[in-house]
C-alpha cells in the first residue's frame, strides 16, 4: 500500500511540475514500462483538470480517490473468478464549498464500475448503526435477470432490479459489507462497501 501511495504522490508531483528533470525522465520511463501507471497518470491528469489545480482539500480528495481506484484496479486484475467494483467517486472525500454548513443528515454517494456496468449508490442514515441504500445499475441489457445481494455480518439481503436498473435496501448495517451484482443467481461482480 505504501508503494502505491508513493507512486501516486510521484504522479501528482509530475502533474504539478515539482519533479527534477532526472526524476521526471525516470518516471516517464517507468510509465512506458508499466501501462497501469500510465493509465493512472491519465486519470489523475483528467481529475486535476476538473478540480481546477487548486486547493489542498481537492488535491487530497483526488489523491485518496486515485489511491482507492488503483487498489480496486489491482484487486480486479488479480481475480479471475469475480469482477471487483472499481470506485470512481465518493462524496465523503470531497470538501464542502466555502460558506456551506454541513447538513444534519449526512448522505453519501458512491459510484463504481464493474466491467461495462456503472453502479451508483446513495446512502441515507436511518439510525446510528444503519443506512438506507438506494442504487442504480446502468448498462444492463435485460433487467429481469439481475438482482443485488448485500452480505453483512448479521444477515444477507436480496432485492431485484427494476426496469430502470434501480434497487433499494431499507436498512443495511454500518460496517464492512459485500454488495454482489447477481445475474440469474450467479455472482457477476462485487463491491466491497465500508459504511
Amino acid at each position: 500500500m505504501k508503494v502505491n501511495q508513493e507512486r501516486i504522490e510521484r504522479l501528482i508531483a509530475l502533474l504539478s511540475g515539482s519533479l527534477t528533470g532526472i526524476e521526471e525522465k525516470a518516471l516517464v520511463a517507468e510509465m512506458q514500462q508499466v501501462p497501469e501507471l500510465a493509465e493512472m497518470y491519465d486519470m489523475l491528469k483528467d481529475m486535476s483538470a476538473i478540480s481546477g489545480h487548486g486547493s489542498k482539500p481537492i488535491i487530497s480528495a483526488t489523491q485518496k480517490l486515485s489511491q482507492k481506484l488503483y487498489q480496486d484496479f489491482l484487486k480486479n486484475q488479480a481475480s479471475d473468478k469475480l469482477q471487483y467494483g472499481i470506485q470512481l467517486f465518493d462524496s465523503s472525500l470531497l470538501p464542502l464549498p466555502e460558506g456551506i454548513r454541513p447538513a444534519s443528515v449526512d448522505t453519501r454517494q458512491l459510484k463504481y464500475r464493474i466491467g461495462e456496468l456503472v453502479i451508483e449508490l446513495k446512502m441515507y442514515p436511518i439510525t446510528v448503526d444503519s443506512v438506507e441504500l438506494i442504487g442504480q445499475i446502468e448498462g444492463l441489457d435485460s433487467y429481469e435477470e439481475f438482482s443485488v445481494t448485500v452480505e453483512t455480518k448479521k444477515k444477507n439481503q436480496n432485492t431485484s432490479v427494476d426496469k430502470f436498473g434501480l434497487f433499494r435496501f431499507e436498512r443495511i448495517a454500518i460496517g464492512k459489507n459485500s454488495l454482489y451484482i447477481m445475474k440469474n443467481d450467479s455472482k457477476e461482480g462485487l463491491i466491497e462497501l465500508t459504511l
